[in-house]
């Protein structure tokens, strides 16, 4: 049983986004796992980034400097019919550099699950200077598939929040289905770095 890591950052050739919609909740309420759908905005604008002008094709996992999965309808879709529980979809509609609509069919994908799958014993990391039990930056990350529970395909980790994992069934229905944008790299070993 493998997992993957989500990164979002990632550059992929496609529309880049950096701002969160106007009257959003704060940004680190993305990585608490708590619901937001009743604070987000109701189909909150996100712009094409000006500092990537000629990045304009907008796919299914869209690049963020935010951090957050960004996502299109096609691919909550697929999430849900392969089983995938706990998160919700907040809708945006997506601008491109001359605030024209790109896309009203994409979401910041807001992962609620939470498991405990990285092994600290094992894995390279400098903890927060904040909460000692928080990963502030991983070197080299280890995994423990006993801490997942059976069934969990697409989860925060416990001691780093900031992390998306998808089970390596669940990334392998998202390639079959032909997800674009998708990036993602093999959990176990990974250096803390998007692609």
């Amino acid at each position: 049983m493998s997992y993957w890591v989500l990164t979002p950052a990632s550059v992929n050739d496609g529309a880049v986004l950096e701002k969160l919609p106007i009257d959003s909740p704060d940004s680190p309420d993305f990585f608490e796992a708590i619901p937001l759908g009743d604070r987000f905005p109701r189909n909150g604008a996100m712009r094409f980034s000006s500092d990537y002008p000629d990045f304009i094709q907008v796919f299914d996992f869209v690049t963020n400097t935010l951090g957050l999965p960004i996502v299109s309808g096609r691919m909550v879709d697929v999430l849900i019919q392969f089983g995938a529980k706990r998160f919700e979809s907040l809708p945006v509609t997506l601008l491109d550099h001359k605030g024209r609509v790109a896309s009203k069919e994409h979401s910041i994908l807001n992962v609620l699950d939470i498991q405990d799958i990285i092994d600290m014993e094992r894995t390279d990391y400098v903890p927060s200077p904040f909460d000692p039990s928080q990963i502030f930056r991983i070197n080299r990350l280890s995994v423990k598939t006993e801490g997942v529970e059976p069934g969990a395909l697409l989860f925060r980790a416990r001691t780093r929040m900031r992390e998306i994992f998808l089970h390596a069934s669940l990334h392998e229905a998202l390639l079959s289905a032909g997800v674009t944008g998708l990036k993602a790299v093999p959990a176990e070993g990974w250096n803390g770095f998007a692609l």
